[in-house]
């Protein structure tokens, strides 16, 4: 298990970013996919120790696809130079929440919470948490270890939405739309394997308390039917 090889092939497929190139590379995209089912596995027996439920996941399962949707982008772009899995229950699935494994170059992060905007009926059930239970939520997400540890992702509304207290002391919480953190982790740190697995579990957890929070709101969530 090499994250030094991971780093340097996503290095490699951000300064060459064709299907050509890839074509040409096929044997270091299969070992550098290796090395990040190999890592994700460790991951999951790091987190196993805190959460035995997650004990039976396999990384095949959770890993996310490089390759770039491009019919709606202007971007054209074939790749994403980024390696990325989500260890949750529901796997790859935004619900329940989980933890977020983001490789790549310069832009490295230990994720969780609900990143999942288009999810209406979520976004409810967690405003509804946080509008019941404020100071149980502000005591975990205003904790000063936490704050300096991680960047919350929001992307707040500019005002409360309708059927909330505006008063209510987590009412700059009620605007978002998400709840989700990011810890960024350097170049130096995701290039040495055993490093990188200790701070990330050492993240991961940290940010258990407030993934618990939002799996509690989130108790009874179905996804649309298709």
């Amino acid at each position: 298990m090499s994250t030094e090889n991971i780093l340097a092939f996503l290095s490699d497929v951000r300064d060459n970013n064709s299907l050509e190139w890839m074509h040409a590379h096929e044997p270091q995209k299969k070992q550098a996919q290796a090395d990040f089912l190999d890592f994700v596995q460790a991951c999951i027996d790091d987190l196993s120790a805190l959460d035995p439920s997650l004990a039976h996941l396999e990384a095949k399962d959770l890993v996310f696809r490089i390759n770039r949707d491009t019919r709606f982008s202007q971007n054209k772009a074939p790749y994403n130079p980024v390696f990325r899995a989500h260890i949750s229950q529901a796997g790859r699935m935004p619900i329940p929440v989980g933890y977020f494994i983001s490789i790549a170059p310069g832009s490295s992060f230990a994720g969780g919470g609900l990143f999942a905007p288009n999810f209406k009926d979520a976004t409810k059930m967690v405003r509804n948490a946080i509008a019941e239970q404020p100071e149980a939520f502000l005591a975990i997400v205003e904790d000063d270890a936490f704050k300096r540890r991680f960047s919350f992702v929001g992307m707040p509304l500019k005002r409360v939405p309708q059927g909330f207290d505006a008063e209510n002391p987590a009412a700059e919480y009620l605007k978002c739309k998400c709840w989700a953190v990011e810890e960024a982790v350097p170049d130096d740190v995701v290039a040495d394997g055993d490093a990188l697995r200790a701070r990330l579990l050492e993240s991961f957890r940290a940010m258990r308390p407030f993934n618990e929070f939002l799996n509690r709101a989130l108790e009874g969530f179905e996804f649309p039917k298709r």
